[in-house]
């Protein structure tokens, strides 16, 4: 029984692997990437949600929450 359990997990993991629009590794990449851009910007309020999706087209959604935005100097000449 253990094995057939084995099995389906594996069978489970191979077909997710196979459905993703980005190999786990590079979507975390992405998704630190975003937050550090984001944090640049604004005084985030916790994690940074990142997710790509293949729905006909490649759908990324980004979500963050942000205490404020960081303040900006002045550009002068």
């Amino acid at each position: 029984m253990r094995r057939l359990t084995d099995n389906a997990r594996r069978a489970r993991e191979i077909i997710a692997r196979e459905n993703a629009v980005l190999p786990g590794e590079c979507e975390r990449i992405a998704a630190r990437e975003v937050e550090k851009t984001l944090a640049e910007f604004f005084d985030l309020a916790g994690e940074v949600r990142f997710k790509v999706e293949r729905r006909g087209k490649i759908v990324i959604t980004v979500e963050a929450e942000a205490d404020g935005v960081k303040p900006f100097g002045v550009i002068g000449g």
